[in-house]
């Protein structure tokens, strides 16, 4: 596959996208009379986030990562993408039919997968940069899944996961991406008093 699609397949986890649609989501499902639901996305949704900035930060600010296991933070793309995409699509399929579910939730978790590669591909991630975050984006989505599971039916107001879809495809990539990585950079050195961020070529052996 081209360099180019892989690029276009790498805005799908553009975190200035997909943050705000999460919190799409979670009004989605509050105008659908879902609080439950709504709560346990928020929740482990933004604990998902917490972990990730964590793991930057520490990266960037102190040089806390691993040369053997090439880990220099969770992969932020990956992460939301699978997280974000396997929610919106469990509740576009939601209709009571555990198959259609089920089968949504496959097809948001191969979102997240192909952006994952796309990450690694384009050599923004390692194997287990890209691997811990697909794990915690699969947590994000599905635990607040399993705690509202008794509850079935059809979502209302689906016009609000179409907007998102649409959002998403039709938003330009241009200058994204960087924004989103400069302020993570900006945070790590503003926190540690450190004059520029560590790279991986610091990591200690």
């Amino acid at each position: 596959m081209p360099i180019s699609d892989w690029s276009t397949i790498t805005h799908f986890g553009n975190s200035v996208l997909l943050l705000p649609a999460a919190l799409a989501l979670m009004f989605w499902m509050l105008a659908a009379g879902r609080q439950r639901l709504a709560a346990a996305w928020s929740l482990c949704f933004g604990l998902a986030v917490v972990l990730v900035l964590i793991s930057k930060l520490a990266f960037l600010g102190w040089g806390i990562g691993s040369k053997a296991l090439a880990f220099t933070g969770i992969s932020g793309h990956s992460m939301v993408s699978t997280a974000v995409f396997t929610m919106l699509a469990y509740m576009l399929a939601l209709s009571g039919n555990a198959r259609l579910a089920l089968s949504a939730i496959a097809v948001g978790l191969g979102i997240g997968l192909a952006v994952g590669s796309s990450r690694w591909v384009l050599g923004a991630h390692s194997v287990s940069e890209v691997a811990l975050g697909l794990v915690v984006g699969m947590w994000a989505a599905l635990q607040p899944v399993w705690l509202v599971r008794r509850q079935s039916g059809p979502l209302s107001h689906r016009w609000v996961g179409v907007a998102v879809v649409l959002a998403i495809g039709l938003t330009p990539q241009a200058g994204q991406p960087a924004e989103a990585h400069g302020l993570v950079v900006k945070m790590a050195l503003l926190i540690s008093g450190r004059a520029v961020p560590f790279t991986r070529e610091m990591l200690d052996p």
